[in-house]
């Protein structure tokens, strides 16, 4: 097999991306050229062969995230498990570790995915979803009369600001569990904001497990 060793890591970097290409479209690639590149980039830690890494990987990982079967079921995006993944797979092989674990890209890249994989899944496990809401439409709120309803959105949003600790989070606490807005809703009054309803529902998720830790919030939702 023809050495790369010497050969420019520009030339390493640009043969890399074309094959990768190759690979999307399901045509055969030569691999060595990703395989010298992530040699320089993991064993000999060559910084611009790292970035060049990250600019071919992150996009590629970051799309089989979003295929990921337990992908709806966690509160990151694709780019984000890219990064943990492409992390914990520097991590574990970096220096001579890299040669000593692979000759080839096909085992590399067997190994990268299960980062991914773990990553999903540690991401699934740590934040175990809220009793889900029929469409997340209406929250476990008691229903007060009339007369009571702006008291007991005042009591509420009281509490709900004494845990939520920035402006985005209390915009949107405050569309939800106050005004009581649907995620469609939020996302249709604030484009700008928001790119779609399972953003929103991730992000509300998040709020809500922080409204966990405030006694009475915890018991007014049933969190």
């Amino acid at each position: 097999m023809y050495d790369l060793s010497g050969s420019d890591l520009e030339l390493i970097a640009r043969r890399c991306a074309e094959e990768t290409k190759k690979f999307l479209r399901r045509i055969k690639q030569d691999t060595r050229y990703c395989f010298e590149l992530w040699r320089r980039a993991l064993g000999e830690h060559i910084d611009d062969a790292l970035h060049h890494v990250y600019l071919i990987y992150v996009p590629l990982l970051a799309g089989s995230a979003r295929r990921h079967k337990l992908f709806e079921l966690s509160c990151g995006d694709g780019d984000y498990f890219a990064r943990i993944a492409l992390a914990n797979f520097y991590r574990t092989c970096r220096g001579p570790r890299f040669t000593q674990m692979f000759n080839e890209l096909a085992p590399a890249m067997k190994y990268l995915n299960a980062c991914l994989h773990s990553a999903i899944a540690q991401d699934v496990r740590d934040n175990p979803p809220v009793t889900p809401l029929p469409n997340d439409e209406h929250l476990p709120i008691s229903s007060p009369s009339p007369a009571n309803n702006d008291v007991r959105g005042s009591e509420l949003w009281s509490h709900i600001r004494k845990v939520l600790d920035n402006l985005q989070d209390e915009a949107l606490a405050y569309q939800r569990f106050v005004l009581q807005m649907t995620p469609a809703e939020i996302l249709r009054a604030d484009r700008s904001a928001w790119q779609s309803t399972r953003e929103i529902s991730v992000a509300l998720q998040r709020i809500r497990r922080k409204l966990r830790s405030n006694d009475v919030l915890r018991d007014w939702f049933g969190l």
